[in-house]
């Protein structure tokens, strides 16, 4: 697996987004949860790779990508979607599979609504459903200040929510009607969470808000190319996933159960891309 920083042209110059890239073929564009970075995609890669060429993003203003320009500021998902058409002309990518796990779900749903010629299909993980109600108390809580403090009692709050996010959903909630799992990883895996959050700084909530407000049934309604939804039996989102299933989708979307433990995953995984990679292979058989 390869780093590298591509440079984009913006209102106020040129800026940078990291990637990490693995694989050969046709490609394959990973959108990561915030306030995550590529790095917890190595694991997505290695499953995808041997059929694509996997590129992984950091989301701007998270893990080593600069921040959006200053000048992009709506607080919605459009500056991302912009970012994400850049570093796919300047790649110079070819109708890219993307694949998106949470707010990288809701980037990849958007960009492919505004830019369906830019895109072959979409792979979703970690797609859920909130009420607007929902969203709003999840809100009121779920994104504390994180600025530094002097006693550096900031630290220790990062690292309760690294931990907490790994077991709850919502994180803030420990009841048991919140818990997703039934233990905690090991502390190497929270410290990589925790690390991922300091880099993202005090605004680690910009990218991770808009997904929230973007998790509408409505906002689903114009999707028109084909799309692989996973839903995993140990995804942290539990119930707000399962939704899904109980709403009118777009016939382009396919819910794709996925049992439970990781070789489950990535078994749903390789058979949604290699499915989307054959529909993709197809369609340009059908232009040529």
């Amino acid at each position: 697996m390869s780093r590298h920083y591509q440079s984009l042209s913006g209102p106020e110059g040129n800026w940078q987004i990291h990637y990490r890239e693995a694989g050969s073929g046709p490609p394959c564009v990973l959108l990561h949860p915030s306030p995550l970075s590529s790095a917890a995609m190595a694991p997505t890669m290695q499953v995808l790779a041997p059929m694509a060429r996997c590129i992984a993003w950091d989301t701007p203003g998270y893990g080593y990508s600069d921040s959006l320009p200053k000048a992009w500021s709506k607080q919605d998902l459009s500056p991302y979607v912009d970012a994400l058409r850049s570093f796919i002309i300047c790649l110079d990518l070819d109708r890219p599979l993307i694949y998106g796990s949470a707010t990288g779900a809701q980037i990849a749903i958007e960009f492919a609504k505004q830019h369906p010629t830019l895109c072959s299909g979409l792979l979703l993980e970690n797609l859920a459903l909130f009420s607007a109600q929902e969203s709003e108390a999840m809100m009121e809580n779920y994104f504390p200040d994180i600025h530094a403090r002097d006693d550096g009692s900031h630290l220790q709050q990062i690292w309760d929510m690294a931990r907490q996010s790994t077991r709850y959903f919502p994180w803030n909630d420990e009841s048991p009607a919140a818990e997703r799992r039934s233990a905690y990883p090991n502390a190497d895996i929270i410290a990589d969470i925790f690390r991922d959050y300091l880099i993202a700084g005090p605004d680690y909530d910009r990218a991770y808000r808009a997904a929230f407000a973007n998790e509408r049934p409505e906002q689903l309604a114009g999707l028109t190319l084909p799309t692989q939804v996973i839903l995993w039996t140990d995804g942290l989102l539990g119930e707000y996933a399962q939704r899904l299933r109980e709403v009118d989708l777009p016939d382009a979307i396919v819910l794709r159960n996925a049992g439970s433990g990781m070789s489950a995953r990535f078994e749903a995984l390789q058979e949604a891309a290699a499915t989307l990679l054959e529909t993709r292979a197809r369609t340009e058989g059908m232009t040529l």
